[in-house]
C-alpha cells in the first residue's frame, strides 16, 4: 500500500503534526533537536510486530526493535500522566494509505458489498497497540475483527536507518554461504545475519553471482559430510578462481557492471573496484588511473559511506523492499556537500521503487526542483514540534533556524547563475550592501541607471575581501571594491592596494571619493530617509521621547547621544537593523520622500564610476 500522509498527535514533541503529505519521496528539513526522528519513530510504530519480523536481517531486527511501543520514553512528558490511564484510547499515529487491488478484493472477500469510494483509507493506533480503521462502519462488528486483521497485515514494513554499516574488503564466502542456506544455528534457531553479512549479501546480488545454487553448492562443501558426523572444511578461492575461468570471468564481469552503475552515481571515473581472491574468499580492490591498487579500507569515510548506500538499497530496492517504506535519519551527514547531492539524486531514483522518507538539515541534500517534497520542521515557542510546507518565516520567526537548509539551497542556486555573468561589487559588511542597493535600486526606478550587467552587491567582511575578490577573477580583472572611509575602511584599502590591487588601486573606492564629508554608508542616505524609513525601530529602542532635529548632528549620532544620556543599552546590530529595515521600506515609499538633487548627483556619479572601472 502507498502512504498518501500521516499525522502524528500527542507523542514526544508533537501535540498534533497536522496532516503531512507524503509522495514517493519526502524530506524533512530542519534544525537539530526540532523533531525530524521523532516523526520518523512514530511512523516506525504503526507497524504490527508480530506479523512483520518474519527477517533474519539484523537491519530488520533493528528497525523493529525501535517500533517498540515505550510508554515512558514515546508519551510526551507534560502530558504522560494524565495519558497514561487510558493508553487503549489514546491515538498517536493516524496513515492514509491507498487501496491496493489486492487489498481491495480480500475486503470484498470478508463484505461484497464493500464500496472503496475515496481509493484510500485511515489507519490509527493507539499507546496500548490496538489498531482502528476508518472503513469500518461499512461491515457488520463481527467482521471487523477480520478487516483490521486483513488491514494490519497489509501494512508497509518501515525501516528505520541512523547509519548504514560500510563493508569489509575481505568478504568470507564459505562462513556467509553456510549462514545463508541456514546451516549455522544456535539454540536450534538459524542465526541472523549481522549488518556487515547483509552488506555483504548485497554486494553479492549487485554482481549477480550469489544465486541460491551456488550458496548450496559453497555451504555443503565447507560443512562437509564425514562418518564422524559434519566438520567444517576450508575451501581455498585461489585455487577455485583459478581452476575454474569460467567463474572468475563471471564474478570479472560482475564487478564491471557494478562500477558502471556506481560511477553513475558517484560522478568520477578516478577509480575502478576491481578484487582478487584468497582462501577464504574474495578481496575487493580500488584501483586507481594510475594502477596503484589498495583496499577499500584505504578510501575516504565519505566514499565508503556512499558504496554502503548504494550497495544497500541500488539492487535492493527492486526486490527486498516490496512494500517497503525507507526512513533515513541523516543519511547524508558524512558526506561532502556535493556528494550529498548525488546522495538527494540518489534518494529520487531509489524513490521510483519504493517509498522513502529523509530529514537533514544541509542545503545540499534539497533539490530546487524538488521542493514540494520538502516539510520544514520546527519548535514552536511552547518547545512542541510544528510541519510546515511554507517555504516563509513566520512572524514569530520559531521556523527561521529550520527553514534556513531550504533558503541556503535557493541560495546557493541564485548564487551559481548570478555569479556565472554579473558586475560584482564588494563592501565590508551587510550594512553597506542594504545602503548600496537602496541607491541603486532608486537609480533604477528613476531610469538613471541603465545597464546590460547584473549588479551583484554582496558582504564580504575584512577578514574575506581577498579570498572573495579572487572567486570573481584575478590579476586586472578583479571585482570592484568599495569600502567606508572610516578608520577600519582605510585599513582594508591600504592593504589591498599595497598587495592584491597594486595593479589596479582605481578598482578600490571609498566613500569621500564621492562625498567629500562621507564617512559611512550611511552618509550616502539622506537622514529623513532614514528617520521615516525605520522610525518605528527606532521607537522601539529608544522610547517616544526620542526626537530627530534634522539640522543637528546625524542620525545615528543623535541616536547614541540620547542612549548614553538615558543610559539605554542599545543592541550590538541595530545600525544593520536600521540599514535592513531601510532597505525592505524605501521601494514601497520612496516616491513620496523628497530627496535632494545633491544626493542623486552623488548616486549618479558612483554609479558612472563603478560601470566605467
Amino acid at each position: 500500500m502507498k502512504l498518501l500522509k500521516f499525522r502524528v498527535t500527542d507523542f514526544r514533541s508533537v501535540v498534533d503534526s497536522g496532516w503531512v503529505d507524503c509522495q514517493n519521496v519526502t524530506a524533512f528539513a530542519g534544525e537539530n533537536e526540532s523533531g525530524k526522528t521523532t516523526l520518523l519513530m512514530a511512523l516506525l510504530k504503526l507497524m504490527d510486530l508480530k506479523r512483520q519480523l518474519d527477517s533474519v536481517s539484523a537491519l530488520k531486527i533493528n528497525s523493529f526493535n525501535l517500533a517498540k511501543i515505550n510508554i515512558m520514553k514515546d508519551m510526551p512528558i507534560d502530558r504522560a500522566a494524565e495519558l497514561q490511564s487510558g493508553i487503549n484510547d489514546v491515538k498517536f499515529i493516524y496513515a492514509q494509505f491507498e487501496i491496493s487491488r489486492e487489498l481491495e478484493i480480500a475486503l470484498k472477500a470478508i463484505n461484497k458489498r464493500f464500496n472503496e469510494k475515496t481509493g484510500s483509507l485511515i489507519i490509527s493506533k493507539t499507546y496500548g497497540g490496538t489498531y482502528d480503521i476508518d472503513i469500518l462502519d461499512q461491515f457488520d462488528k463481527r467482521e471487523r475483527p477480520a478487516v483490521i486483521n486483513c488491514v494490519v497485515s497489509k501494512i508497509p514494513k518501515f525501516m528505520y536507518y541512523k547509519e548504514v554499516t560500510e563493508i569489509d574488503s575481505h568478504i568470507d564466502l564459505s562462513a556467509l554461504a553456510v549462514k545463508l542456506a541456514g546451516l549455522e544455528k544456535s539454540g536450534g534457531r538459524v542465526k541472523p545475519l549481522t549488518m556487515r553479512e547483509t552488506m555483504v549479501s548485497n554486494l553479492l546480488n549487485c554482481l549477480d553471482i550469489w544465486e541460491s545454487n551456488l550458496i548450496k553448492s559453497i555451504a555443503e562443501v565447507a560443512e562437509g559430510d564425514t562418518a564422524a558426523g559434519k566438520r567444517k572444511k576450508n575451501i581455498d578461492f585461489c585455487e577455485i578462481f583459478e581452476r575454474l575461468p569460467l567463474f572468475r570471468a563471471r564474478v570479472q564481469k560482475g564487478f564491471e557492471r557494478l562500477n558502471r552503475e556506481f560511477l553513475k552515481w558517484w560522478g568520477k571515473d578516478d577509480v575502478t573496484i576491481g578484487f582478487e581472491p584468497y582462501n577464504k574468499g574474495v578481496v575487493i580492490k580500488i584501483i586507481g588511473n594510475d594502477g596503484t591498487s589498495y583496499l577499500l579500507e584505504n578510501r575516504s569515510t565519505g566514499f565508503r559511506r556512499f558504496f554502503a548506500l548504494f550497495l544497500s538499497f541500488s539492487i535492493a530496492a527492486k526486490e527486498d523492499y516490496e512494500n517497503t517504506i525507507l526512513l533515513f535519519d541523516e543519511a547524508g551527514a558524512a558526506l561532502h556537500p556535493l556528494t550529498q547531492k548525488k546522495l538527494a539524486n540518489f534518494f529520487s531514483e531509489l524513490g521510483r521503487h519504493c517509498q522513502l522518507i529523509y530529514n537533514t538539515h544541509t542545503s545540499y541534500m534539497l533539490s530546487i526542483d524538488q521542493l514540494n517534497r520538502v516539510r520544514v520542521v520546527y519548535k514552536d515557542k511552547s518547545g512542541h514540534t510544528q510541519l510546515s510546507s511554507a517555504m516563509r518565516i513566520n512572524e514569530d520567526r520559531t521556523n527561521e533556524m529550520s527553514l534556513f537548509p531550504v533558503q541556503s539551497a535557493l541560495a546557493l542556486y541564485v548564487a551559481e547563475k548570478a555569479m556565472a555573468a554579473c558586475l560584482p561589487v564588494i563592501v565590508l559588511n551587510n550594512r553597506d550592501e542594504d545602503y548600496l542597493s537602496i541607491i541603486k535600486n532608486i537609480l533604477t526606478a528613476e531610469g538613471r541607471l541603465n545597464t546590460v550587467y547584473t549588479i551583484l552587491i554582496f558582504a564580504a567582511g575584512e577578514n574575506g575581501i581577498d579570498a572573495a575578490a579572487e572567486t570573481f577573477a584575478a590579476g586586472d580583472d578583479l571585482p570592484l571594491i568599495f569600502l567606508p572611509s572610516d578608520v577600519s575602511g582605510r585599513a582594508v584599502k591600504k592593504r589591498l592596494t599595497a598587495g592584491k590591487y597594486s595593479s589596479c588601486p582605481q578598482k578600490v573606492l571609498e566613500v569621500s571619493d564621492f562625498m567629500k564629508d562621507g564617512r559611512d554608508f550611511e552618509d550616502l542616505i539622506p537622514s529623513v530617509f532614514t528617520e521615516i524609513f525605520s522610525k518605528l525601530y527606532i521607537e522601539k529602542l529608544l522610547g517616544k521621547g526620542f526626537v530627530y532635529e534634522k539640522k543637528d548632528k546625524k542620525l545615528i549620532e543623535q541616536i547614541e547621544s540620547y542612549s548614553r544620556e538615558h543610559q539605554i543599552k542599545l543592541p550590538d546590530n541595530y545600525r544593520s537593523e536600521i540599514s535592513r529595515r531601510m532597505k525592505v521600506n524605501t521601494m514601497k515609499n520612496y516616491a513620496d520622500v523628497n530627496i535632494p538633487s545633491s544626493y542623486i548627483s552623488t548616486w549618479t556619479k558612483i554609479w558612472k564610476q563603478l560601470l566605467t572601472l
